[in-house]
């Protein structure tokens, strides 16, 4: 009997733990189309990386997956945006050392003149030729890959303030992302579509060494399949 009350509150405990994480996946929605609804922008972006174009007449949670947890990966983007500008920089001064030889500057004046007027270059500048527009090529990657970079770091920033608030030292948080992917039904134009809006919330430990408090954030919401 000990045995059957035992299971059953186990069971209980694990269907009560379900019906609640359901319920925090059901808010979240139920809050995104709602503002959506209503067009109030201020909340939408308050909580919700993605905009939806599409008027939603009625929307439905179909089924919660079961959620991944990743590293967080703000401090290692953050550190790969500076590796990057540092490694760009270090060939900007390359070349500024190169140009400034005294043995190469000469070359390198005939150069740009001959090719300013569209010139062929004699063989003796080739080399010159052939080096600088490999600092300038590299310069041009260099540049491309800082900017990509920067911009995946702001990104991650505000999806990480979306979801734990502003803070000074966002840039140094580590701890785990957690996903997950919710299939909800919208009623789009009278008809039922199947999507699916991933949810994002950062776990994140602070300079205290506290796990700071979280959210649900809204990712994505994409067709399914």
């Amino acid at each position: 009997m000990r045995e059957r009350t035992t299971a059953l509150a186990v069971a209980l405990g694990l269907a009560v733990a379900g019906l609640a994480c359901s319920s925090t996946e059901a808010n979240v929605v139920n809050q995104y189309f709602t503002a959506l609804r209503a067009n109030d922008q201020g909340t939408l972006t308050s909580f919700a990386m993605v905009a939806f174009d599409q008027k939603v007449d009625d929307w439905k949670l179909v089924s919660v997956a079961a959620g991944t947890k990743t590293p967080a990966t703000l401090p290692d983007l953050v550190k790969k945006a500076a590796d990057l500008e540092a490694q760009q920089k270090a060939n900007e001064k390359e070349y500024r050392a190169w140009g400034n030889d005294l043995a190469v500057y000469p070359k390198l004046d005939q150069m740009r003149t001959k090719r300013s007027k569209g010139d062929k270059l004699p063989p003796a500048l080739q080399p010159t030729a052939d080096k600088f527009d490999a600092f300038q090529a590299k310069d041009r990657e260099l540049k491309k890959a800082t900017a990509d970079a920067k911009a995946a770091v702001e990104r991650e920033k505000r999806n990480v303030a979306l979801s734990v608030g502003q803070t000074d030292d966002v840039e140094t948080l580590t701890g785990e992302v957690l996903s997950k992917d919710v299939d909800v039904n919208l009623t789009i134009g009278g008809q039922v579509k199947p999507y699916v809006m991933t949810l994002r919330k950062y776990e994140l430990t602070g300079g205290t060494g506290a796990r700071m408090v979280a959210r649900w954030v809204v990712q994505s919401l994409v067709p399914k399949g």
